[in-house]
């Protein structure tokens, strides 16, 4: 069977290119040492964080959560809430970090505002762009 004809200028691309979305997930549970704060993930040099949600079966009603480059730091998540059991983007409490191209492997710290209730999941998403682009 004959091949189908691709045309004069053969495959073509398409933009924006397609990307794979990876995840971090870190979990803070209800313990003093979560207010404290710990070391959660590392972004890789290169990548770019494209969104974070919250994942919670149950009401923090009193707290919030920060993701940052330092304890208590605000880069990625700036105090974004858990008041009931949901799934949802952190919506405007994302950091100036968040949709910017990492510059070297960096350390984020998760922190609690206080002993949470309840334990709470934060997903991190982020993508490696094609070679020679920087979205």
């Amino acid at each position: 069977m004959p091949q189908p004809i691709l045309g004069p200028a053969g495959v073509t691309t398409t933009t924006p290119p397609a990307v794979e979305v990876l995840v971090k997930v870190v979990q803070l549970n209800a313990v003093a040492a979560d207010a404290t704060g710990f070391e959660a993930f590392i972004l890789p040099k290169g990548t770019i964080p494209i969104g974070a949600y919250v994942i919670s079966s149950g009401a923090n009603v009193a707290q919030t959560i920060n993701i940052g480059t330092t304890l208590g730091g605000t880069q990625l998540i700036n105090a974004v809430t858990c008041n009931g059991a949901q799934y949802s983007a952190v919506g405007s409490a994302v950091g100036a970090q968040m949709g910017t191209i990492q510059t070297a492997d960096t350390l984020y710290y998760a922190k609690a505002s206080a002993i949470l209730t309840n334990p709470v999941k934060i997903k991190v998403e982020y993508y490696f762009p094609q070679q020679g682009n920087q979205w």
